[in-house]
């Protein structure tokens, strides 16, 4: 078996990022019951998962860039005047750590091997 070469710091600041955003979304999940965190949650595991176990760390700036899109696109569309209290704290959380998950990711999958 083929022994896992070591995480970059900018890898494990990465997970970290990844990780948190998905125990937002859990938090997010429980208080309010919206559909939005419950993908959220699913997709930043997977992706913590992808980057922790099999160092894919290219999968990493394509959910920053995924999830920074995504709710860029629902403050364009929606605003955030139906958002009140904790949901706001949420929805900016999910908007804007995908921007360092983006650069992070980014600076680990250039330390991977080809």
């Amino acid at each position: 078996m083929k022994k896992k070469e070591k995480i970059s710091p900018s890898g494990i600041i990465t997970i970290a990022f990844l990780l948190s955003l998905a125990g937002a979304n859990a938090v997010w999940l429980i208080i309010s019951g919206h559909g939005g965190a419950l993908i959220a949650l699913v997709f930043y595991s997977v992706v913590s998962f992808l980057c922790l176990r099999n160092r894919h760390f290219r999968v990493g700036v394509i959910a920053g860039i995924f999830g920074f899109g995504i709710h860029i696109y629902e403050l364009y569309v929606h605003g955030t005047t139906e958002l009140i209290g904790t949901d706001q704290v949420f929805f900016y959380a999910n908007l804007i750590l995908p921007i360092p998950i983006t650069f992070t990711s980014y600076l680990a999958s250039r330390k991977e091997p080809p």
